[in-house]
């Protein structure tokens, strides 16, 4: 059994910063190929959806980029949805007086 250092050089020791960051950019390797393969993701520019990941998210031009993580990860469950073929939720509470 190998072991590694967790203390690397610099401040907060570069090999947990590693660690702790990979699951998130496999995430988002993962949701840029899905967006690749779906015809309605491909070649549409800013996939908007997946600024939940980042810390200063893009958009399109003459948008307001969303700084909201709600919003922001509401947008990105909403996207999967719409993919999948299911229902977004809408947070409107509307289902309840049916």
């Amino acid at each position: 059994m190998s072991r590694l250092p967790l203390q690397g050089p610099g401040p907060r020791g570069g090999l947990r910063d590693s660690i702790l960051a990979a699951p998130i950019v496999l995430d988002l390797v993962l949701f840029m190929d899905l967006a690749q393969r779906c015809p309605t993701m491909a070649r549409k520019g800013i996939q908007e959806w997946l600024s939940f990941y980042f810390k200063s998210p893009m958009c399109a031009p003459k948008l307001y980029p969303e700084h909201d993580l709600f919003i922001q990860l509401m947008k990105l469950k909403n996207t999967l949805r719409h993919l999948r073929g299911e229902e977004l939720i809408t947070h409107l509470g509307l289902e309840y007086y049916d």
